[in-house]
């Protein structure tokens, strides 16, 4: 009985644990406005009608979307551990989320 008891009390503390990391989906409006902000020195972040690619070895955003198999995790892990010459930008996960759907709305 008193292990039924102490389930019972146990039990709204471990769903309030489980659910602090549940955060909204990601937007990829606000990824977008952060690529504006961060990543377009480098990379085509929009249309090629709005911005002339800063270097031509740097694919754009669309064509890191329309990679095969390509994934929001993976965009995510090359954000957070960069090849040279890409700089490390600390973003959080939120931020880092909304940058990879931006990138995959850009997908044909």
């Amino acid at each position: 009985m008193l292990r039924y008891l102490l389930a019972a009390c146990a039990l709204p503390l471990f769903a309030s644990l489980t659910l602090a990391g549940v955060t909204s989906e990601p937007d990829p409006v606000l990824g977008k406005s952060l690529a504006e902000k961060l990543c377009n020195n480098c990379h085509l972040v929009g249309s090629a009608q709005q911005q002339q690619p800063a270097n031509a070895d740097v694919p754009s955003f669309q064509e890191i979307a329309n990679r095969e198999d390509q994934t929001a995790g993976a965009i995510i892990a090359r954000i957070m551990l960069p090849k040279h010459p890409m700089p490390q930008i600390p973003l959080t996960k939120a931020e880092l989320a909304d940058l990879a759907a931006y990138i995959l709305s850009l997908r044909d």
